[in-house]
């Protein structure tokens, strides 16, 4: 596999790749709403930079130099934007619903909006094991107040 395929992945949210004596350091630059899930979290390997500007924070992901330990951490930081990228996509989507929802109130009388059932297949909200999703553990000092997005709205 190509050094370009490797990095492509990761590519619009990397600073720079830095060899630290046997090891690699990924720096990293995500948008400052970003939360980082503690599961792509290895605690002596990360670093948070702090703040980079007024929109984004910049985390330093150290690995070993081995393939074992580049690939972890190379799927971690994937998953730390995968997360994100989900989590901004089930906002909008949240977004679009809570107006289309708005829209239904307006126009409707409040005797019909009385009557208004949701009807939800409760497999949608239910793992393949059976339990709840688990919400993830974050990384508190990049994270606000330890919220969740959907409470934000």
């Amino acid at each position: 596999m190509s050094i370009f395929k490797e990095i492509e992945p990761i590519f619009s949210y990397l600073k720079q790749m830095r060899k630290l004596e046997t090891y690699i350091c990924f720096d990293m630059i995500f948008p400052s709403t970003w939360k980082i899930p503690r599961k792509f979290i290895i605690e002596d390997k990360f670093l948070n930079q702090g703040t980079v500007d007024d929109n984004n924070i910049g985390l330093s992901f150290i690995s070993e130099f081995n393939e074992v330990s580049i690939n972890t951490t190379q799927s971690n930081i994937l998953g730390i934007i995968n997360f994100n990228l989900e989590r901004e996509e089930k906002e909008r989507l949240l977004n679009l619903k809570i107006n289309e929802l708005k829209t239904i109130f307006d126009k409707q009388s409040l005797d019909s909006l009385k009557e208004l059932k949701f009807n939800f297949d409760k497999n949608n909200f239910i793992t393949e094991n059976g339990k709840k999703p688990e919400t993830p553990e974050l990384v508190s000092p990049i994270i606000e107040d330890g919220q969740d997005w959907f409470r934000k709205c």
